[in-house]
């Protein structure tokens, strides 16, 4: 699989849209609208997602089927976090863009 960087508005609105999970945690726990994303890294290699605005970057990854490792909002530090749906739409975006 291949490491792929989306920066175009429209392919990154359909990379987002694909799992309303994702689209949920950027907008309620992360307060960020599809306008401050500047580019979506889609790592086929290591099953990863990156979100990237202007000055942060969200790292999404997944640990088996339940866990996601993730930034905490709070902290700003990564950590394992339980979220079998965010997993498993991490997967399916890699398996669907990263191929």
């Amino acid at each position: 699989m291949t490491d792929i960087s989306f920066t175009d508005r429209d392919k990154i609105s359909e990379v987002i849209d694909t799992s309303s999970r994702l689209k949920y945690l950027l907008k309620y726990t992360y307060q960020l609208s599809l306008d401050d994303i500047v580019s979506v890294r889609v790592d086929g290699d290591n099953f990863k997602v990156d979100i990237n605005t202007e000055k942060d970057m969200f790292r999404f990854k997944p640990q088996g089927v339940e866990d996601v490792i993730m930034k905490n909002p709070e902290s700003g530090m990564l950590q394992l976090t339980f979220d079998p749906a965010l997993a498993q739409a991490i997967y399916n975006i890699v398996d669907e863009y990263a191929s």
